[in-house]
């Protein structure tokens, strides 16, 4: 599936046919086994009786019946222990899919407006999102094909003993197969959005409660918070009961269609010449008449679900609809972005000022020019928008104003050719859930175990590497949650440092950190590790700033 396409329900079942036909066959194995396993043990035992009664005992061949019937039991429970298997795998597969075009929209979103994809209430409603679309295909699409088949088969059942039997049977499976399932959904289908829709507004209202009651109940406002989350559980329990009501009615309607094949059936195959008792009409056994009701009774149980399964592809709409405002058209890149870019020697601000969407907050327009070969400390007051500028000058935040690279007019914001010869270090640095070796990696793909100590030496976290139970394979847990502060900041340090750019942003780099690792780390930077250009904001004096050029704001 493209990466920049919109998402469907067709779309995702093509992702990977293959995958879905595996448990598809083995499904449909399943039903038909078990269709059959009534229907033969229904013929079997009335055969029996009858052969019993006639006295015919000794020349009835129980063996052949009775294999078929244990075959079809065998049939049935591995085909059923087979499709959750695959179905499984399968639906791992389509998460997969769903995940990865997820984060191919964020990817291309602008990087100024990431922050709206990840707010917590957005966050939870993609996961629940995502969970009501990988059970579509098990809930919606299978059972309806083996209604379908298992109809099929039954029908060619119906004509081996009464050609007659065939209308009624496809009479049955339109109400059954199209009928009621557009019926039930036609009813509920607007009560199943706007309970899917009321279930994310109502989960995202409750979640908020625990940070906002201490604020509610001071302010008095708790009892008015209350009553309207009462309202929402009102309107979803309504909407809840719509759709169990839709549900009720559609499988109430099944079986009356199920009841009423039956007696159009036995009306069909009765001799109505013979008043006198009732018996069947020439041609036709009493045994295979009994295989044929339990076929078709077991045909109703597979129908039954049909009713609901306008409730999850409800839920699944729903669900792509909302994916799909994540959706982001990729925008051809400017010749700016393309063009190509000396080495970074010189870089000059003019009235330029970096600023977040939408809140425009952000640094005073500042004026200064950054040469190479030298290190500049940049001051200001809390709040002066420090760290805005450095982001902006990282091209990670929106900016306006001039910027001159090397003496050439050149857009900063998303410009990855401009990027790609930088570092830059935030005051929240990303640790992921991966291993040390792999976060380094990151930096430097084929690094070698040689320069990973070094650097990681360079940062004052060698010997805490090496006292790992497994070293540089060691797990580390997500956004570096087992790290300490000081720690996640010099774990990304090290990673920019195997980077080994010639322009170096570094935004409070020894927040955290005692005296021997700010002195070996700014050893690092002076030595090995010393970049072209090196800008960095911090609050405790070091050896870096004895020496760097200061910028106040």
């Amino acid at each position: 599936m493209s990466k920049v396409s919109k998402l469907s329900l067709k779309r995702l079942l093509l992702a990977n046919p293959w995958g879905f036909a595996i448990p598809l066959l083995l499904g449909v194995m399943a039903s038909l086994a078990g269709v059959a396993l009534l229907g033969i043990s229904g013929w079997f035992l009335s055969a029996a009786g009858l052969a019993g009664v006639l006295g015919l005992a000794q020349g009835f061949n129980y063996f052949t019946p009775g294999a078929l019937v244990r075959l079809m039991a065998i049939l049935r429970t591995a085909g059923r222990y087979g499709e959750q298997v695959s179905a499984h795998d399968h639906l791992l597969g389509l998460l997969k899919t769903l995940r990865l075009w997820v984060w191919d929209q964020r990817v291309a979103k602008a990087p100024a407006s990431l922050h709206q994809q990840s707010r917590g209430d957005l966050l939870q409603r993609l996961v629940s999102d995502l969970d009501q679309i990988i059970r579509w295909p098990l809930v919606v699409m299978l059972p309806w094909l083996y209604a379908l088949l298992a109809y099929a088969g039954v029908t060619v059942l119906a004509y081996i003993i009464s050609p007659s039997l065939v209308l009624p049977m496809g009479i049955a499976a339109l109400f059954h197969l199209v009928l009621i399932p557009l019926m039930c959904g036609r009813y509920a289908s607007r009560h199943v959005h706007v309970g899917q829709i009321l279930g994310t507004h109502r989960r995202s209202r409750f979640v908020s409660v625990f940070s906002a009651l201490i604020t509610l109940t001071i302010r008095g406002h708790w009892q008015a918070y209350a009553e309207r989350l009462e309202q929402l559980d009102a309107r979803q329990k309504q909407a809840e009961v719509k759709i169990q009501q839709a549900i009720s009615l559609g499988r109430l309607v099944s079986y009356c269609v199920t009841l009423g094949l039956l007696a159009s059936v036995f009306y069909t195959l009765m001799d109505s010449q013979n008043s006198a008792q009732l018996s069947l009409i020439a041609g036709v056994q009493g045994a295979w008449l009994v295989a044929f009701i339990l076929c078709v009774l077991a045909v109703n149980e597979l129908v039954l679900p049909l009713s609901q399964s306008f409730v999850a592809q409800g839920q699944s709409q729903v669900g792509i609809r909302r994916l799909n405002q994540l959706h982001t058209v990729q925008q051809n890149e400017s010749t700016a972005n393309q063009a190509s870019l000396a080495t970074i020697k010189s870089i000059k601000l003019t009235q330029f000022r970096g600023y977040h969407a939408p809140s425009n907050l952000g640094n005073n327009a500042v004026s200064m020019t950054l040469e190479g070969n030298e290190c500049v400390w940049l001051q200001g007051h809390s709040g002066c928008g420090k760290s805005t500028l450095l982001a902006a000058l990282a091209g990670d935040v929106l900016s306006e104003g001039q910027a001159q690279i090397n003496g050439v007019v050149t857009p900063l914001y998303g410009n990855e050719v401009y990027q790609s010869q930088l570092s830059y270090l935030p005051q929240n640095p990303y640790v992921f859930q991966q291993s040390l070796l792999a976060n380094l990696q990151l930096g430097a793909e084929n690094a070698t175990e040689e320069a990973l100590w070094k650097v990681l030496d360079a940062v004052a976290l060698g010997d805490w590497a090496r006292n790992l139970p497994q070293g540089l394979n060691t797990l580390l847990g997500a956004q570096g949650r087992d790290l300490s502060g000081g720690q996640r900041k010099r774990l990304v340090l090290a990673r920019l440092l195997l980077r080994n750019r010639p322009v170096l942003l570094l935004d409070e780099p020894f927040d955290g950190l005692d005296s021997a690792s700010i002195q070996k780390i700014c050893h690092a930077l002076q030595h090995d590790y010393q970049p072209n250009l090196l800008l960095f904001i911090s609050h405790i004096p070091s050896p870096l700033s004895a020496n760097a050029r200061v910028i106040q704001l």
